[in-house]
C-alpha cells in the first residue's frame, strides 16, 4: 500500500483518514439530498390535490359550510324520526315521559322537604 505513497508519514496517513471519515457521511447526504423528487418519487402514493377536502379559510367560506352541514344535519334528522315514525317507535314522547316522571320526583322530594323543615 506504501509503495504508491513512499513518503506519506503517519500524521499525513492520520489525516487522510480523518478527511475520508468527514467527508464520507458529508458527501452522502449531499447524494440524498439532491433532486430527491427524481430519486425517490413514487408514483400515485400521494393522492391528486383535486380530491382532498379542501377546508375553507375564508369567513362567508366557514358560514356557507356551517350552514350545508346543518342543513344536512336537519335533513338527516328528518329522514330518521320519519323512520321511526314508521316503525312505531317515538322517541319524543319517551322523553316527555321521563321529564314529567323527574318533575313529579322533584315535587314531592320539595313537599317533604317542606314537611320535614315545619316539624
Amino acid at each position: 500500500m506504501f509503495r504508491r505513497f513512499p513518503k506519506l508519514t503517519r500524521s499525513q496517513f492520520e489525516l487522510a483518514k480523518f478527511t475520508f471519515y468527514l467527508m464520507t457521511p458529508i458527501t452522502i447526504m449531499y447524494y440524498v439530498g439532491i433532486d430527491t423528487d427524481r430519486k425517490f418519487n413514487v408514483p400515485g402514493y400521494w393522492p391528486d390535490p383535486d380530491t382532498l377536502n379542501k377546508i375553507p379559510k375564508e369567513p362567508h367560506e366557514i358560514q356557507a359550510e356551517l350552514a350545508r352541514i346543518k342543513q344536512a344535519r336537519l335533513e338527516k334528522r328528518q329522514r330518521l324520526e320519519e323512520k321511526a315514525r314508521l316503525l312505531g317507535i317515538a322517541p319524543d314522547a319517551e322523553k316527555e315521559e321521563d321529564e314529567e316522571i323527574e318533575a313529579e320526583n322533584f315535587k314531592q322530594e320539595a313537599v317533604e322537604t317542606v314537611l320535614a323543615s315545619e316539624e
